[in-house]
């Protein structure tokens, strides 16, 4: 039982990382019919310039996490993230998008992806770096763990989660009761449709575009301290949101958020569960959840290929 809640809880709050990745992909594939695979470095370009700011390239310390800086540096973080998704989209995708080139869009995604990766290799030369926790976490239970039936689990955890569930909570929210949401929900089920009826549809996607990245950020930087952190954390991030996105098919956002709580607690009982004498361990924790989704939908085929068959 003990473990069993270590896992579910530490599970839980990755997982909600990951949803609200996998939600993003989901509503841009919604959106535009795309894959945008810049999203994950995106997010990690604001992530590290975030540390930039607190700290330029040297070691982040914990004192700096207290400072009105930190929320300088968030903001800052933020608006780089924000700016440079909407820039990709109107730069890099709809120019492509417009003249029905896939190749295009694929390869814009990817060169954004690679260049932000060896622009942060490049700058943060350290092979990782710890981001420092701008809550006093520390201070709650025993040096931030508190005891739940018999388990001893991180009390950020339980923020962790929350926020996420928040922020998709939020957004499923902005996307039902908002003017903005049924814009974004009408281009979705008929862009043409929707520019006919005045929707500015390029303007909407480029914003969706940056609202994803802003709210994914948010989350990543909520489970980042304590953490290392690396020219590869956000593109980790990024294929196992790009993972739970696939596994519902890139349905609705709320789905792929689910399908990411899901990956999260999969991921924590491969790396910890044991069977009698039997562990699988850490090794094995990004590898079979991604052969498992890979596998689900090739057994599963998708309604468009049963329409096709039918």
């Amino acid at each position: 039982m003990t473990i069993a809640l270590q896992v579910l809880i530490s599970g839980l709050a990755a997982g909600g990382v990951y949803g609200l990745f996998a939600a993003g992909h989901s509503l841009i594939y919604r959106l535009t019919g795309i894959v945008n695979f810049a999203f994950g470095d995106l997010v990690g370009l604001g992530i590290f310039a975030t540390l930039l700011v607190l700290a330029g390239t040297s070691p982040v310390t914990q004192a700096g996490a207290h400072e009105p800086r930190f929320l300088l540096a968030l903001v800052v973080g933020l608006a780089c993230c924000v700016g440079a998704s909407v820039a990709t989209y109107f730069g890099l995708v709809q120019p492509y998008l417009a003249r029905g080139s896939t190749i295009g869009w694929v390869a814009g995604t990817v060169a954004v992806a690679f260049a932000i990766r060896a622009a942060i290799g490049a700058v943060f030369q350290r092979s990782s770096y710890i981001f420092p926790d701008p809550l006093p976490f520390h201070r709650v239970g025993h040096a931030g763990f508190v005891g739940i039936g018999g388990a001893q689990v991180q009390a950020r955890a339980f923020f962790v989660i929350g926020l996420a569930l928040a922020l998709a909570l939020g957004s499923a929210w902005l996307l039902e009761r908002t003017r903005f949401g049924r814009a974004l929900r009408a281009v979705a089920d008929d862009d043409e449709g929707a520019r006919i009826v005045g929707v500015p549809v390029d303007l909407f996607v480029g914003l969706a575009f940056g609202l994803v990245g802003a709210l994914a950020m948010i989350a990543a930087i909520a489970a980042a301290p304590g953490e290392a952190v690396s020219a590869n954390t956000g593109t980790l991030l990024g294929l196992k949101g790009l993972v739970a996105a696939l596994a519902v098919r890139f349905g609705p956002p709320l789905y792929a958020f689910v399908a990411g709580l899901v990956l999260g607690v999969l991921e924590a009982a491969i790396a910890n569960v044991h069977l009698g004498g039997w562990q699988l361990g850490p090794a094995y924790r990004e590898v079979l959840p991604l052969l498992f989704v890979l596998l689900l939908i090739s057994i599963w085929p998708s309604r468009e290929a049963l329409e096709e068959r039918e």
